[in-house]
């Protein structure tokens, strides 16, 4: 019922926002959506969905907060964990005291210049420059 509350609501929106029919139909429209709007079985559904949300809202913050800490300790021991795999192989890309990690866009050492990219094709693999 809700969803399809919603979806009443936004072809109502975009017909009016859309529409080039004139005032009459504007004002159709507009009745309409007031008559849809004071029915009391919409003003129930949405007081019972202000209700629901009001209740529930710190439950919801709760498990949400729980979830963002999880993620950032599961990252900052994956980032860890790399760190030491790096140090074992000489290759430190940060700091494994903080945790911190220094990487590049691409995720490797920007310490590290590599190649370009062309430089070791010949003339036959070079793409045309003209």
């Amino acid at each position: 019922m809700k969803n399809k509350l919603v979806f009443a609501a936004g072809m109502a929106a975009g017909y009016v926002l859309g529409s080039r029919a004139g005032r009459d139909s504007y004002d159709k429209l507009k009745t309409k959506a007031d008559e849809l709007w004071n029915n009391p079985k919409v003003q129930e559904t949405v007081a019972d969905t202000a209700s629901t949300l009001k209740h529930k809202m710190p439950e919801v913050q709760e498990q949400a907060g729980g979830a963002v800490k999880k993620a950032k300790e599961s990252v900052s021991g994956a980032l860890h964990r790399s760190d030491k795999a790096d140090d074992a192989k000489g290759t430190s890309t940060g700091s494994a005291s903080t945790g911190s990690v220094s990487t590049g866009p691409s995720g490797g050492n920007p310490a590290k210049v590599e190649d370009t990219p062309f430089q070791n094709q010949d003339d036959d693999t070079r793409p045309d420059t003209v």
